[in-house]
C-alpha cells in the first residue's frame, strides 16, 4: 500500500477518517461526561493528523496529475463523517483499477 502515491494517500485518507471519528463518536461524548481534557488530546493528534492529510493530498496531485477539482472535492469530503471511508471505498480504488464488485 505505501509503494504508490495513492497507496500513501489513502492510507493517509484512512488515519485521518479514523481519528475523525474518535473525536465525534469518543471526545465529544467525553466531555459532555465531564472530562473536556479527551477534546484537548484528540483536537491535537485531529489537527495533526489533518496537517498530514493536507499535504499527503497535495504531494498525490502532483505526484498522480490530478486535476485542480479532485483534490479539492477530496478536501470538502474530508470533513464530512465517514465521508473518506465511503470515498475509498467507492471512487479510490477504481483509480487504483481496483472496485469493490471486482474484489467480490
Amino acid at each position: 500500500m505505501l509503494i504508490t502515491p495513492l497507496g500513501r494517500f489513502r492510507l493517509t485518507a484512512w488515519i485521518q477518517a479514523v481519528v475523525y471519528l474518535l473525536i465525534l463518536f469518543v471526545a465529544y461524548p467525553l466531555k459532555s461526561a465531564g472530562v473536556p481534557q479527551a477534546v484537548t488530546i484528540f483536537g491535537n493528534i485531529y489537527g495533526a493528523t489533518f496537517l498530514l492529510f493536507v499535504m499527503v493530498l497535495i504531494y498525490a496531485r502532483s505526484a498522480l496529475n490530478w486535476s485542480l477539482s479532485r483534490p479539492i472535492i477530496i478536501f470538502f469530503v474530508s470533513f464530512i463523517p465517514f465521508g473518506l471511508i465511503v470515498m475509498d471505498l467507492l471512487w479510490m480504488r477504481k483509480w487504483e483499477g481496483r472496485s469493490i464488485s471486482k474484489s467480490a
